[in-house]
């Protein structure tokens, strides 16, 4: 490997420009080596915004580039296994969007394939690395709440009842807002309480999604809008989400509304997305309190990121690339990888299942 991490971009859309491109500029381990979209007048677009890189419309051109390292994956979810696979077998350590596949088959696919190449491997779980959220797994794991005993999760967003494209049919995307938000807060449930043994869930669709943002007539949406799950974890404590991008009045200047808590036997901790860099705490017979998240939880310690610079819903973001090229300097696994993001997407399929059938089921996790 060259004295840097070199990275390729595969999918050059707004994810990539918010969230990985500011990433790759602020790591000096690491820098952008290759853009690869299918889109040659976006392409034409971030060769102005993003520099003289190399540019190209074929991710196996990327896949079988010896100039490249590791590469990002942010493309529509029915590309990740195939792009994936490919930049495996290249020698590439991959780093994909959620959800890694179109269900838990595909993820598990995608995990066995970047574990037996040895390659290093991770799931694009942003709000693991929120402030917040950190310190709310610290204050967990250190016994502040005592024995965890509920987690409730609400995530809305106010968007467009418009086309979602590719987003909206069951084929391309897998499912709608489960895979796209709820899965997310499945995984910190995971990494704050431990698997999810079984789960009660529903999907709806209310929003029939027919038109395009230019006027313009598509086929109807057939995937789920707004989502629901009841969970009971193997550690003994219960759970409850929802998510919808229907709520009306969640806007929040684009941010939408999000709540995260924790109950235990001795207190409770609230994260919010919209406020990441405090949390409410509240213990036995008082009342939940804003306090600023500690200095030393803005952040992981080695992270080159400045908590004072940016919007702070914005720029913990950026630590999804520390922490991929961490793993790679180091020889260590991401958090969370590739097994996590399989983990969280046996959960999903489970809740589509109970959907469908009407009943409580097991969540099989046989990786």
């Amino acid at each position: 490997m060259a004295d840097k991490v070199r990275i390729a971009i595969i999918g050059a859309g707004l994810v990539s420009d918010f969230h990985h491109v500011p990433g790759i500029n602020i790591d000096p381990r690491a820098e952008l080596v290759a853009v690869c979209d299918p889109n040659e007048a976006l392409l034409e677009q971030r060769k102005r915004e993003w520099g003289p890189v190399k540019y190209t419309t074929s991710y196996e051109e990327i896949a079988a580039d010896q100039n490249v390292d590791a590469v990002i994956i942010a493309t529509p979810n029915f590309t990740h296994k195939p792009i994936t696979l490919a930049c495996v077998n290249g020698g590439k350590h991959v780093m994909a969007e959620k959800p890694l596949g179109l269900n838990f088959v595909e993820a598990k696919e995608m995990f066995h394939a970047a574990r037996d190449k040895g390659v290093r491997h991770m799931t694009a779980f942003t709000y693991r690395f929120a402030p917040s959220m950190i310190y709310l797994r610290h204050l967990l794991k250190t016994g502040a709440l005592g024995t965890p005993r509920h987690f409730r999760s609400q995530r809305f967003l106010d968007l467009p009842e418009t086309s979602w494209g590719w987003r909206q049919y069951q084929h391309l995307a897998g499912a709608g807002d489960l895979y796209d938000m709820t899965i997310h807060r499945i995984d910190f449930a995971h990494d704050l309480l431990g698997p999810i043994q079984s789960v009660c869930g529903a999907v709806a669709t209310f929003a029939p999604r027919t038109t395009t943002a230019d006027g313009k007539t598509c086929d109807p949406s057939n995937v789920d809008d707004w989502s629901a799950l009841i969970g009971r974890f193997e550690c003994g404590a219960v759970g409850v989400w929802e998510g919808s991008t229907l709520m009306k009045g969640h806007h929040n200047n684009g941010v939408g509304f999000e709540w995260a808590e924790i109950n235990g036997s001795e207190g409770s901790a609230v994260y919010q997305l919209v406020d990441p860099n405090h949390i409410l705490i509240g213990k036995h017979g008082g009342s939940m309190e804003k306090v600023a998240v500690p200095e030393e939880f803005l952040k992981p310690k080695e992270s080159p990121r400045n908590p004072a610079d940016g919007k702070p819903s914005t720029v913990f973001r950026y630590d999804l690339v520390w922490e991929f090229v961490s793993s790679i300097v180091e020889g260590r696994d991401a958090v969370p990888g590739f097994d996590d993001g399989a983990s969280a997407q046996a959960v999903a399929d489970a809740v589509l299942q109970s959907s469908a059938e009407g009943k409580w089921v097991d969540v099989e996790y046989v990786l």
